[in-house]
């Protein structure tokens, strides 16, 4: 699970044009693991494990690829939400636009 979990943050980092190398994806999630459990935090290390947890990640990201049928665009309601505070002359009201 953690793998895909993996695979689809990378994935998504990429859609949204602020690509991240796969490296610090699987360093964040590393930190976060350690965090979790208590232990002492130490980076990751670049190894055959690494390596072979990398391999893993691209094979996922992948699987989620095809299964998504590649179709990836996403539409978002930005304009839209932009337009109707317009309609409702709320566009300058900062609080509300920054939580739409």
């Amino acid at each position: 699970m953690e793998i895909f979990a993996m695979a689809c943050t990378n994935l998504a980092a990429k859609i949204e044009e602020n690509a991240r190398r796969i490296r610090d994806v699987i360093n964040v999630f590393h930190h976060i693991k350690q965090v979790r459990s208590g232990k002492t935090i130490r980076p990751l290390l670049v190894d055959q494990a690494y390596i072979d947890r990398k391999s893993e990640v691209i094979k996922a990201e992948r699987r989620v690829l095809k299964e998504l049928g590649f179709c990836v665009y996403v539409k978002h309601p930005h304009k839209m939400i932009t337009m109707y505070l317009k309609v409702l002359e709320k566009e300058r009201e900062r609080n509300l636009v920054q939580t739409a």
